[in-house]
């Protein structure tokens, strides 16, 4: 070829990722990616020969999904959140805190009985009459901190 010809440029091509190499790179098993494919949250750029194949960005989205499942949130959730608006996503951010705040303040509740139940003066809450009132309170209707303060 002549030195003033050149070769037809071929066009740039992302490199695609297989679903092993992006288990891989993220640390989520091939099995959890195909379920992310199934319900639209990390789809394939393409399918070679019927395979998988993700494109570089697969990675940042596999840990955008790792990261919300961190905080709380459902796979749902996190779908809905990445398909939503802007203020839609500050509703869905404002009713997860409330979320995490009462189970947050459930968690209290169940650390100050186990706290009780491992110094229980009848040292076997099974025999402690304090621990059978609040179980008393629940059957009519309080909640467990309601009936843990009751009994105290």
């Amino acid at each position: 070829m002549p030195a003033t010809e050149r070769a037809p440029a071929s066009p740039v091509t992302p490199m695609l990722l297989s679903i092993g190499e992006l288990s891989e790179r993220t640390g989520v098993p091939t099995s959890a990616l195909r379920y992310y494919d199934e319900i639209g949250l990390v789809r394939p750029a393409a399918r070679a020969a019927g395979r998988r194949r993700y494109a570089q960005s697969a990675v940042r989205d596999v840990g955008l999904i790792l990261f919300f499942r961190d905080i709380g949130f459902s796979l749902t959730e996190i779908g809905r959140f990445i398909a939503g608006e802007r203020q839609g996503r500050r509703e869905m951010i404002d009713h997860k805190l409330a979320e995490l705040a009462e189970r947050q303040d459930r968690i209290e509740v169940a650390r100050t009985a186990l706290e009780h139940g491992r110094r229980c003066p009848a040292s076997d809450p099974m025999k402690c009459s304090r621990f059978w009132s609040i179980i008393e309170g629940r059957l009519h209707g309080l909640s467990a901190e309601e009936s843990h303060e009751r009994a105290h």
